[in-house]
C-alpha cells in the first residue's frame, strides 16, 4: 500500500495519504482545512524511483552487487 505525501495550498500543512493502489484514483482533501487545493510533493523514495511494494530501486541497484 503506497503512501504518498500531500502539501496543502490554503493552509500551508503537509500530510500523508495512504492508497488501496498506485493505479487508483486518488481525491486528496487537506485533513487540516478540508481544502481540495492540494498537491503531491516528490519524497526522497519517489525521486529514487521506490516502488509500490517500497523495496524496488529500479536499474541500478544490480550495479551496487559487490563483485567477485
Amino acid at each position: 500500500m503506497p503512501i504518498y505525501e500531500y502539501y496543502c495550498d490554503d493552509c500551508k500543512e503537509s500530510f500523508e495519504l495512504f492508497v488501496r493502489s498506485m493505479s487508483a484514483q486518488v481525491n486528496a482533501v487537506c485533513p487540516k482545512c478540508g481544502s481540495e487545493h492540494v498537491e503531491k510533493e516528490v519524497t526522497a523514495a519517489s525521486a529514487l524511483g521506490v516502488g509500490g511494494d517500497g523495496f524496488s530501486l529500479g536499474s541500478s541497484a544490480s550495479s551496487c552487487a559487490p563483485s567477485g
